[in-house]
């Protein structure tokens, strides 16, 4: 199957659905796609060109980073095993 059939297959299959909590999902795996534009620069070196949000998520999670605001991986592990185990 080519590109071009699974794009006609995906269209006829996603206008049948009338589940407007799925079809939003859809969506915003369709938006992700579109707005992380990935191209290539002259070294063949991956670019992913990131949106406005994107930029402020990463901007606010190193500021809480820098402001001691997370939780160690292995602290984290232990603490979901004591959950786990109650």
């Amino acid at each position: 199957m080519n590109t071009p059939e699974l794009k006609n297959i995906l269209i006829s299959k996603i206008s049948q659905i009338d589940d407007e909590a799925f079809l939003s999902a859809i969506n915003t795996i369709l938006d992700s796609k579109s707005n992380s534009i990935e191209s290539y620069n002259s070294d063949l070196h991956k670019i992913i060109i990131l949106t406005e949000q994107q930029k402020k998520e990463i901007l606010n999670s190193k500021k809480e980073y820098l402001e001691g605001k997370f939780v160690e991986n292995d602290v984290l592990n232990e603490e979901m095993e004591r959950w786990l185990k109650e």
